[in-house]
């Protein structure tokens, strides 16, 4: 796993694409980014890669926060 640091909008930003693993995509701001992964193009998405590393930590929590915290 790992740390992703960043902030949560809100409100609800972005497009859906076939990337997207969680709604939290929507609201998720990358530390250093002032856009939702949801805004992201494609670039910026990779960008945001190497400077975080692994997505698999933000999946993880996606995966606990919808189901612990979601109505």
């Amino acid at each position: 796993m790992g740390n992703i640091r960043g902030n949560l909008s809100t409100t609800v930003k972005g497009l859906n694409r076939e990337e997207k693993w969680s709604d939290l995509w929507y609201i998720f701001k990358p530390k250093g980014f002032e856009k939702t992964l949801a805004e992201m193009d494609d670039k910026e998405r990779e960008d945001r890669r190497k400077i975080d590393g692994s997505v698999q930590a933000m999946r993880e929590f996606a995966k606990w926060y919808e189901k612990e915290r979601l109505p």
